[in-house]
């Protein structure tokens, strides 16, 4: 709970590199393999925000000898014009049609066991006769009211059979109460962009009578057949990649829905009139999704609980659409939750480990952190809560999570650690690390020699000798602490060392920023005025910062990862 560095130059230069030779590529396919399907659907189809039950496909839970050449998996293998790396394929007959090359242009393998699904008649003429057909029928329930598959149509009617009775046909049936009316009802979400009309309410099915290349053949302009959607066509002039004589362009089916609700999709594709030019569709792994809301826990910038002075953390639920959600906390670190301080929700629950959960409002809810009364803290200790919230709390795998560190110290207490900062030839840049401190805090280097900003934590600086510098922070309540600051000029070129294991290169920069940790979780980049330029939450140990856009001057790199929060400076030249 996905920065992305783009260079425009690079993206065109691959794309014409490796254009010819990813197209020539053959995709491939397996068949899925026996047991649940709603194991193999959530596995290769499901993304985020979308929670599945009672899957089926051709009407059985699970996935038979007879059944699972009918569905399975595929992997585009660089063929291009697919514009889908992998993802699962379901085929009228067996799967092993769509497999490249383009051998045939009749190429069919009827399915094991035909299957026959009425729920397409709608679609068709009163004459044509439905065959056999692949469907996958499930019930779902999503966080947004929001949710939308990406896939890709193929056969091999493709084209001598476009707006003939041989009208193959698939579908994405979706049921459940609108969002407009709150009444239950079926529509198909598969329909071609911007097609919803009076006579098509939901927009005209893409199939070969209307996805097409805009010739008409064999039976010529037969009913519902439409000539004027060949945008959406793709013809397979590659000797390899897929079989079928052509498809469409990748294309989203989306709905509006109402979030936490329980709807039911059918997802069917069937060959009309005869059981030969196999069709099959496309289903990009992962794309069954919908908009996932998130919870964020700020505390600002300040990371410090002092004892007897609360701090109150709002938390918000960015993308929710339903006003609520049922919070479970899990409290960690050396301070005890109950003990050492309270966690006091603005519901007025005292949340510890046996009373966790609260339900909170996705508007204006707080946490608040507040010293036991009574308890000394002798030492520096660490708290950390992760929040999960169930945004369906009926169904709590639908739930978005996040985590919260402080440290916790006694009244009266900033201390800043000692600094050695060491450089070639001249020092560029100084700072001081603070060890726990109440934000904000008032600064003071003396002497000033060579410092351009002595009143800020990290300053700019032109030092050419060693100096000894001695750093004084003051909070909004009088207290204050105090460090050492060396600069050792003709070390080993490194200022001011990396600590905690956090890697920062180039340093300074004029471009990319390269930071590397173990265990990273979140890497913020903050000005000298205090604002935050760059935020992003990470799960990689590798991050790359893009600091063209930013104004040339000193900035405060944070990193925090699983081990605790560092900071150090960083020079934007």
């Amino acid at each position: 709970m996905r920065l992305r560095l783009v260079v425009q130059g690079c993206v065109v230069a691959l794309a014409t590199m490796f254009w010819l030779p990813l197209r020539g590529q053959n995709i491939s396919v397996g068949n899925a393999p026996t047991g649940s399907a709603r194991a193999f659907v959530e596995e290769h189809l499901v993304g985020d925000g979308v929670y599945i039950f009672n899957v089926r496909f051709n009407g059985d839970s699970s996935l038979t000898s007879d059944t699972r050449t009918q569905i399975g998996t595929f992997d585009a293998n660089g063929f291009v014009p697919l514009y889908m790396d992998s993802g699962v394929v379901m085929a009228t007959g067996k799967i092993s049609v769509a497999q490249g090359p383009n051998s045939s242009e009749e190429k069919s393998t009827p399915a094991t066991v035909p299957y026959v699904d009425n729920q397409v008649r709608p679609l068709l003429q009163p004459s044509d006769q439905i065959i056999e057909c692949a469907t996958l029928d499930f019930d779902f329930v999503s966080v947004s009211p929001f949710v939308t598959v990406n896939y890709c149509f193929g056969s091999e009617e493709y084209p001598q059979y476009v707006c003939s009775q041989y009208n193959d046909v698939f579908a994405f049936y979706i049921t459940g109460p609108d969002p407009a009316t709150g009444q239950t009802r079926t529509w198909n979400m598969a329909s071609i962009p911007h097609t919803a009309s009076t006579a098509w309410p939901d927009g005209i099915a893409v199939a070969i009578n209307s996805v097409n290349d805009g010739e008409p053949r064999t039976s010529g302009n037969g009913s519902n057949c439409f000539y004027n959607f060949s945008q959406y066509y793709v013809e397979n002039v590659w000797p390899q990649g897929v079989q079928y004589n052509g498809f469409t362009q990748k294309l989203a089916a989306s709905a509006n829905i109402m979030p936490c609700q329980q709807y039911h999709m059918h997802i069917t594709i069937c060959d009309i009139g005869d059981e030969r030019r196999n069709s099959g569709v496309f289903l990009e792994y992962g794309s069954l999704n919908s908009p996932m809301a998130q919870v964020n826990l700020s505390n600002g910038d300040g990371d410090t609980i002092v004892h007897s002075h609360p701090v109150t953390v709002p938390v918000t639920v960015a993308g929710s659409d339903y006003g609520y959600g049922r919070a479970t906390l899990r409290f960690g670190g050396t301070a005890r939750v109950g003990e050492d301080y309270l966690c006091i929700s603005s519901s007025g629950d005292t949340l510890n480990t046996l009373h966790n959960s609260v339900d909170i409002s996705a508007a204006d809810h707080t946490l608040t952190f507040v010293g036991a009364p009574g308890v000394v803290i002798e030492d520096t200790l660490t708290i950390e809560v992760a929040m999960q919230i169930s945004l369906c709390p009926q169904y709590p795998a639908l739930g978005t999570d996040d985590t919260l560190r402080f440290v916790l110290v006694e009244d009266d207490i900033v201390a800043l650690k000692d600094t050695v900062i060491r450089a070639a030839d001249t020092c560029r840049y100084v700072g001081v690390e603070v060890a726990y401190a109440r934000r904000p805090l008032r600064f003071r280097w003396e002497p000033e020699d060579g410092i351009d900003h002595p009143d800020q934590q990290y300053s700019t600086a032109k030092i050419g000798e060693n100096r000894e510098y001695h750093v004084t922070a003051v909070d909004d309540m009088g207290n204050r602490g105090t460090a050492t600051v060396s600069v050792i000029i003709g070390g080993d070129g490194v200022e001011e060392p990396q600590r905690g294991g956090i890697v920062v290169y180039p340093n300074p920069t004029d471009g990319l920023l390269h930071v590397e940790a173990t265990g990273m979780r979140e890497v913020r980049l903050v000005s000298a005025a205090g604002v935050c330029v760059y935020s992003r939450r990470c799960d990689s140990d590798r991050v790359a910062i893009d600091t063209a856009p930013y104004a040339e001057g000193i900035y405060v790199l944070q990193v925090t990862t699983t081990a605790g929060r560092h900071e150090t400076p960083v020079v934007v030249q």
